[in-house]
């Protein structure tokens, strides 16, 4: 595997303040793992910034944090990293998973058809809940922590060099375990209205290959 990943971590409203900390805990298994970490921070995941180290390093892994809709997934401030028509092809012979709302539906698609190796996405917005009073400290929010260890499961399972389809359902089973733990659990029943959107995060959370994506 090559042992290369790029993450993106944009950082301008509440969501993607919490993808950029939770994102902060791949990017140190990476390295721990011997991996060569590109981290555009903030600013930095801009498309120009995007397509300049993917360009120069041609890293094997990506992993995208971000808002995005059917046909693109987006960096810092919302503007678009990648975008079907305009430079999907960027995403050639690469694995990536994108935490981002919807992009698996098109621009998944698209990658895979135009030579991705694997594209793990969501066909649908993908949700979480938060606890207002931890927005200053994620990684203390107990709430959040029940979606975002799951989706992230995808990339830290890429990174111990699953499979794209294995660490998919690695994902998939922790956000199953998660449902279960908030509507059987006495402890946890303040959180059982998360459970609903957690089933819907397992459900709408794909792998295309070229195996299951038609021409």
């Amino acid at each position: 595997m090559d042992k290369t990943i790029l993450i993106t971590r944009p950082d301008h409203d509440i969501t993607t303040r919490y993808l950029f900390y939770f994102a902060k805990e791949v990017l140190l298994l990476a390295e721990r793992k011997c991996f060569k970490v590109f981290d555009l921070k903030k600013e930095k995941a801009s498309r120009k910034e995007f397509e300049g180290r993917m360009k120069k390093h041609n890293p094997g892994l990506i992993f995208v944090n971000g808002h995005g809709k059917e046909d693109m997934i987006c960096g810092y401030d919302n503007k678009f990293l990648v975008k079907v028509n305009k430079n999907e092809k960027v995403f050639k012979d690469k694995t990536i998973y994108a935490l981002s709302c919807q992009s698996a539906s098109k621009l998944g698609r698209e990658s895979v058809k135009k030579g991705a190796i694997s594209y793990i996405g969501y066909l649908k917005d993908f949700f979480f809940c938060y606890d207002e009073h931890k927005i200053s400290r994620p990684l203390e929010d107990k709430i959040a922590k029940l979606f975002l260890e799951p989706s992230n499961q995808v990339v830290i399972s890429l990174i111990k060099e699953n499979t794209a389809q294995g660490s998919s359902k690695k994902s998939k089973d922790f956000f199953l375990k998660n449902m279960q733990k908030v509507l059987s659990s006495d402890s946890s029943k303040e959180f059982a209205y998360c459970a609903k959107y957690l089933w819907w995060n397992m459900k709408n959370q794909v792998c295309l290959e070229k195996n299951n994506v038609k021409k």
